[in-house]
């Protein structure tokens, strides 16, 4: 026999919310007041996690970080755990080599030794950021990965110090010195890396939790730490063991939080991925809708971060000068006129197939998005390099009989029919293909392509430098 069902229970007056969680709701009572209901399951270790959430984690976690947050950050402190712990290794290491624990070593030895590598760190620190610290921003995964090989290989020259005495000194400035760029590389990458996790214009507070997040890790990294070196003592071959383990575990942690990115942000890699992805993968049929009736499919940040890779200069047939100086690009004015003939009125493009070069120079007053459609059709000549276009490719029929024209190509000459002949077609694909960026998740308005700072200021249709008021600069801060 079934039960009469009861009358339905009321909507609650009011629920409470902790960011996108239910913490309570209020509901009346016979006496006009508010009784305030906890959801089952909610205390008391709720009150717990919101304690640790607010220590370690930025306000409106998770809304106010990107989707990649959590993955990245637990790879990157289990990378943090093994660094610490190989790092107290090194460090009694480095006491040993400077003369702790030996006679006959001096003050003023031990003193000099380290003198010579804070000396060599700084000077270090100052060249690394005045040679490269213009491509942190637009490399960060790949300085990353780089900073973390760097501060194992200088563990291990640590390591090794007690063991050379002769070269004690020489092994231990080279560790400083690669310890100051992992500084400098580490340092830069990990804010580049705030700004894209930070979703609320909270990258102070991204960044402050994740010191938090470090100190706590290394924290607990320093206490097995003194669990680990007794063991250790006198045992050369478990020590040895123990740091191999280590710094491959700290190298693999470092290799799944960075494939664990997602980056929006299009720099030279991640814009060559997709624009090969969208020329032989990523065709649609001709619609009316399309860019003068194109439409390309682009792969977004999760099909092309993953396969992005983490050392700079890998998959890539052509070198590329983006915004280039004039002398770079050309050596005569016949020359000159025919890159006019053959580019657009934004930029001019120079391909030296047998250099392995192509050259793009930027207009001054272009408007802010040249330095994308400039680097896309560079990138377009370099993709018709490669092997060729499949049958259903975007303007397929036009750009594969362009491939057998370049591999024609007499050594030492430029191919100005092919460049003249990618930037009419370009015309009509490049603005389906930066279409198509936008509508698979990509930030177009924002790139991390880096432009170099020259500009070319050439004849206007009137003839003479052209006089027109500058537009803003092509580059995006």
């Amino acid at each position: 026999m079934e039960r009469p069902e009861g009358p339905p229970t009321p909507p609650p007056l009011c629920r409470e919310l902790w960011g996108s969680r239910e913490a309570a709701h209020y509901e009346g009572d016979p006496r006009g007041g508010l009784q305030r209901r906890v959801p089952p399951g909610a205390c008391p270790h709720s009150c717990l996690r919101r304690a640790a959430a607010r220590v370690l984690l930025p306000q409106g976690y998770p809304e106010s970080v990107s989707p990649d947050y959590l993955q990245y950050q637990c790879w990157d402190a289990l990378q943090a755990l093994c660094s610490t712990l190989t790092g107290a290794l090194a460090t009694r290491a480095v006491l040993q080599a400077v003369g702790v624990g030996d006679s006959a070593a001096t003050v003023t030895g031990a003193t000099l030794t380290w003198v010579l590598r804070d000396g060599i760190g700084m000077v270090t620190r100052i060249t690394f950021a005045w040679i490269q610290g213009s491509r942190l921003d637009c490399e960060a995964k790949q300085w990353r990965l780089a900073a973390d090989v760097l501060n194992d290989a200088a563990l291990l020259l640590e390591l090794l110090a007690p063991d050379w005495p002769r070269a004690g000194p020489a092994l231990l400035a080279l560790a400083a010195a690669a310890k100051c760029i992992v500084g400098v590389a580490g340092g830069a990458t990990r804010a580049a890396l705030a700004v894209h996790q930070a979703r609320r214009d909270n990258m102070a507070d991204v960044a402050a939790k994740d010191s938090s997040q470090e100190t706590l890790v290394n924290g607990a990294g320093l206490l097995l730490a003194l669990l680990l070196l007794p063991l250790l003592e006198g045992r050369p071959w478990l020590t040895w063991g123990v740091v191999t383990l280590l710094l491959g575990t700290h190298l693999g942690a470092n290799l799944g939080a960075l494939r664990a990115l997602r980056l929006p942000t299009l720099n030279r890699p991640r814009l060559r991925l997709a624009l090969g992805g969208a020329l032989r993968g990523g065709a649609a049929p001709p619609s009316p809708a399309g860019e003068g009736g194109v439409v390309v499919t682009v792969p977004g940040p999760e099909e092309v971060n993953p396969r992005e890779p983490l050392l700079p200069g890998f998959s890539t047939r052509l070198s590329l000068h983006l915004g280039a100086p004039l002398h770079r690009l050309v050596s005569s004015e016949a020359e000159f006129k025919k890159a006019l003939e053959c580019g657009t009125q934004d930029y001019i493009i120079v391909l030296r197939p047998s250099q392995g070069w192509v050259g793009v120079g930027l207009r001054r007053g272009a408007p802010p998005d040249t330095p994308l459609r400039a680097c896309a059709q560079a990138l377009l000549l370099e993709e018709l390099l490669g092997p060729d276009l499949p049958p259903g490719a975007p303007m397929g029929a036009a750009l594969r009989p362009l491939q057998h024209r370049l591999r024609r190509c007499p050594p030492g000459t430029v191919p100005w029919g092919v460049v003249a002949e990618t930037s009419r077609l370009w015309r009509t694909l490049g603005p389906a293909f930066l279409h198509g960026l936008a509508a698979a998740g990509w930030e177009t308005q924002r790139h991390l392509l880096a432009p170099d700072e020259w500009q070319l200021d050439w004849a206007g249709p009137g003839g003479g430098a052209s006089r027109e008021k500058p537009r803003p600069s092509p580059h995006p801060q």
